[in-house]
């Protein structure tokens, strides 16, 4: 059996902190309808040290689409569960239905990093403003906000599994 890496998984969230005492932890997913993939038994992994871990779902509570609380198996304390807070959560993409990564729509950009070109990361997306005639990234970097419109010639790429958008931009577009 081939070795899993980080490279060929889907990032699907993050933790974003313990739930109760028992080793529970809260989690943000990028994508909806994850409540058929991510059951009792299925398997995420969690990065550490730029490596996939594999960790089993013992339980899950979905408090929407997009959040759920979930019981790993090894996790079984509050102190297990911060250990993990703050980390991503992956999935081989083989095992989400091709459907569910259909349906992902712009505001699953929302987090996407942003980088030129010359790999400069440039921020992080923080909205999409559609009020226009033209879409508009809203990217924010140290507390200052610019926008990019969604336009092919500007956005190269959108890598969905490193949460990446590669863009090449006129000189001066960030200054406005």
């Amino acid at each position: 059996m081939p070795v899993w890496k980080l490279e060929d998984g889907l990032r699907l969230g993050k933790i974003l902190k313990p739930n109760g005492y028992l080793g529970f932890v809260k989690v943000a997913f990028f994508m909806a309808d994850l409540e058929e993939v991510l059951e009792p038994g299925a398997f995420i992994f969690i990065e550490w040290m730029e490596k996939p871990v594999p960790y089993q779902i013992e339980e899950i509570i979905w408090d929407d689409d997009k959040t759920a609380r979930i019981k790993l198996a090894d996790v079984s304390s509050e102190d297990d569960a911060k250990l993990i807070t703050g980390r991503e959560v992956l999935i081989s993409e083989a095992n989400i239905p091709e459907e569910i990564l259909d349906q992902a729509d712009d505001s699953d950009l929302i987090g996407f990093k942003v980088i030129d070109t010359d790999k400069v990361v440039l921020g992080v997306v923080s909205g999409l403003d559609e009020s226009g005639m033209q879409s508009l990234l809203e990217v924010t970097c140290d507390g200052k906000e610019f926008l990019i419109p969604v336009h092919e010639d500007l956005i190269k790429k959108i890598d969905a599994r490193k949460r990446v958008i590669t863009v090449d931009l006129p000189q001066g577009l960030i200054d406005l």
